[in-house]
């Protein structure tokens, strides 16, 4: 217990230095050395040297030391070790010398007119409600119009995003109940009024449902399972893809989706998945059991091109992550983010991509 408060209080230390907002990675990251069977993992006084050389290679947390089980008795490569980059470390590499052009993906409704002007493939987008008024594009619409545009829907879902905001946060879903008639998770009837009452002094819009292509919606067809497309200096440098669970509408690893590595040189899925702070190599997927490996996305080259065609339009940015949705009319892009998670980028990897950001 002593060890464990030290741990705590001065690594808690170090990463309110660094920039962390909080203590969460590491009290998980505490909690899941606890919780693992004593004759797996180390000494906790080695556990606590070996971090401490971590964090004084990085000038950062090594979150990653409890992400992918170095403090497992298996665990002793001390180079394999350094080359899972950790977020703090990352946050350094990718910060960008003019910020300010952050708001052009970070503000979604910007970034959705950015693409469409460039005539890059985004999700169709129903209407917006900002500042307590509904728009269609730059139009200002009636709650007359919006009424009559839910009613002319036909998918089974509408999505329903915040302005800003990244890994799923702030996505909802209204549920088609019959053709043109959708509720909310409240059971509620949508339409213009209601939006206006439950969404009051919020951002949001709200969006088409993509049908995703086979080969990935056969894992989980519950979700749209997109590639998280991780780019450095206007290179792809990794890709993944999120997997989520059944009954859920989005694939995030915060959300229990498992993650797996996709070879960014063949577009063929790595051998295992894995969920945030779980040890578990997931062979397959945990509802359907259809395995990861061997996997061939074959979008990957079309999704590959396409990331590679934004760059040019998007030079501002040192390293960003892209989620993009394959379906069958193509891959399209869901969002882009700035301080993207690096750990979804070495999930599913037998080493991670740090050399992509050393040059070695």
């Amino acid at each position: 217990m002593i060890f464990i408060n030290y741990l705590i209080h001065e690594y808690g230390r170090i990463l309110l230095k660094k920039g962390y907002k909080s203590h969460s990675d590491l009290v998980r990251g505490i909690h899941l050395y606890q919780t693992t069977p004593p004759h797996l993992r180390k000494p906790l006084a080695k556990c606590i040297i070996e971090i401490d050389k971590l964090c004084r290679y990085w000038h950062a947390f090594p979150d990653t030391y409890f992400r992918f089980g170095m403090f497992l008795k298996e665990y002793n490569d001390v180079e394999r070790m350094k080359s899972y980059i950790p977020q703090g470390a990352y946050y350094k590499f990718s910060k960008d010398e003019s910020p300010k052009y952050h708001v052009l993906i970070d503000d979604k409704i910007i970034f959705h007119d950015l693409m469409t002007h460039y005539g890059l493939p985004v999700p169709q987008r129903y209407f917006t409600f900002r500042s307590g008024e509904f728009r269609n594009g730059a139009d200002l619409i009636t709650d007359k119009e919006v009424d009559a545009i839910i009613q002319n829907i036909d998918d089974e879902r509408i999505f329903v995003k915040r302005f800003t905001g990244g890994a799923a946060s702030g996505v909802s879903i209204f549920t088609k109940i019959e053709k043109g008639k959708y509720v909310d998770a409240d059971n509620e009837l949508v339409s213009a009024s209601m939006i206006r009452q439950k969404f009051v002094g919020q951002d949001y819009f709200f969006e088409k449902q993509l049908i995703q292509e086979p080969i990935l919606s056969q894992f989980n067809p519950d979700t749209v399972n997109t590639i998280r497309v991780l780019t450095y200096k206007n290179k792809v440098v990794s890709a993944a893809v999120r997997f989520g669970g059944k009954g859920s509408f989005v694939d995030n690893t915060a959300n229990g989706g498992v993650a797996v590595s996709l070879d960014i040189h063949t577009g063929i899925l790595g051998n295992y998945g894995m969920r945030e702070y779980d040890l578990n190599h997931y062979i397959e997927h945990p509802d359907s059991h259809i395995k990861f490996a061997g996997t061939n996305v074959t979008q990957w080259p079309e999704v590959k091109k396409l990331v590679e065609k934004t760059l040019k339009f998007l030079p501002y940015y040192k390293s960003v992550g892209f989620d993009v949705a394959t379906t069958n009319n193509g891959p399209v892009i869901i969002e882009i983010n700035t301080g993207a998670g690096i750990y979804l980028s070495q999930m599913g990897k037998e080493e991670g991509i740090a050399k992509c950001f050393l040059n070695i």
